[in-house]
């Protein structure tokens, strides 16, 4: 976060002032929270999420499942998903072909041609809807 996005002093800024200030820059009353800190920490996120864009859907999914497992199990440890390195291959076998994509810095190329995600490499391999870890063994299918 750079310092243009956010107001100068905003660190020292008391309670009545960060609402004052929510109020001017995203309309409304802020939510009722228990700490300054919080106050603050919420009014930096939503002015910087207005600036550069809010989280994508997926990660808010992401975000309230993992909400949800830890609130059902405090020992919950989530462990993190596959990390693919630019210039790394993948390679399946489907139907009797073998099939290698590769790892682009912005997404993959099969075959010469470019894709934004794996899934689009499956569908376009098989001709049906896949998710694109699971087609190439990179995540378990649920049970």
């Amino acid at each position: 976060m750079s310092a243009g996005d956010l107001p100068e002093g905003l660190e020292v800024m008391t309670t009545p002032e960060l609402r004052q200030l929510w109020g001017e820059r995203l309309g409304g009353s802020p939510p009722a929270f228990r700490t300054r800190e919080l106050l603050g920490l919420a009014l930096a996120y939503q002015l910087q999420a207005r600036r550069h864009g809010d989280l994508s859907g997926a990660a808010r999914r992401r975000i309230a499942e993992l909400g949800r497992r830890f609130s059902e199990d405090r020992s919950f440890t989530p462990t993190p998903g596959p990390t693919l390195k630019h210039g790394s291959s993948l390679i399946k076998e489907w139907r009797g072909v073998r099939h290698e994509v590769r790892v682009l810095e912005e997404g993959f190329s099969y075959q010469g041609e470019r894709f934004g995600s794996l899934s689009e490499v499956a569908r376009h391999i098989t001709g049906t809807k896949w998710n694109g870890h699971l087609f190439f063994g990179l995540k378990a299918r649920r049970r």
